[in-house]
């Protein structure tokens, strides 16, 4: 496997920008660093980046995406093309998959989705991600706004879809396909 590539997603909307994050940090090769919603602070975590998926339409991109690539980052631009502005600029559709976008941020992906995850709902992923950061299924449930019976069945769904019997299985069946991947851990507050 390659080594991983550090990524930030730059869009006007909270919601698509960590939306596009999270669908990207389903790909090995691919690690969101971080998200923004302005021009400025979407240059600024760019800096640190291999890659930023930038949003064509927000205000200042113009300016911000020229400087991150004359720092050597790869520039994406989320958006369609002006079919009178002829540039080689790397434009990806907002109606595109998020594999086009993935390949658009790092040319010769070799890995591709994580097989055990494809078969999990977002929800069920977003769980096992609590889950494999340490917070028992009551504070899953407060941190998604559910109730703890209700992350009790997304986990048995995910035992039996991850052919595991039982949480650490899972988290284990996670972490041997994803090559020890580490995410964040989020601290307790109970």
């Amino acid at each position: 496997m390659s080594a991983a590539r550090a990524v930030v997603v730059v869009h006007r909307s909270t919601m698509m920008a960590e939306g596009i994050a999270a669908a990207l940090s389903r790909y090995r090769e691919i690690v969101p660093i971080g998200v923004a919603t302005t021009a400025i602070e979407g240059e600024q975590l760019g800096q640190r980046a291999d890659a930023v998926a930038f949003d064509q339409y927000l205000q200042g991109a113009e300016l911000s995406t020229a400087r991150l690539r004359r720092k050597g980052v790869r520039v994406v631009l989320l958006g369609d093309s002006d079919p009178e502005q002829q540039d080689d600029e790397m434009r990806v559709s907002t109606r595109s998959t998020t594999a086009a976008l993935a390949a658009a941020l790092v040319p010769g992906l070799t890995s591709m989705h994580r097989p055990g995850l494809d078969r999990l709902t977002a929800r069920e992923q977003q769980i096992l991600s609590l889950v494999g950061r340490g917070l028992a299924g009551k504070q899953v449930a407060r941190h998604l706004g559910i109730s703890p019976k209700t992350v009790e069945h997304h986990k048995t769904r995910i035992y039996a879809k991850l052919g595991v019997s039982n949480q650490a299985a899972a988290v284990g069946h996670v972490l041997t396909e994803d090559h020890g991947r580490n995410e964040p851990w989020i601290r307790s507050n109970t």
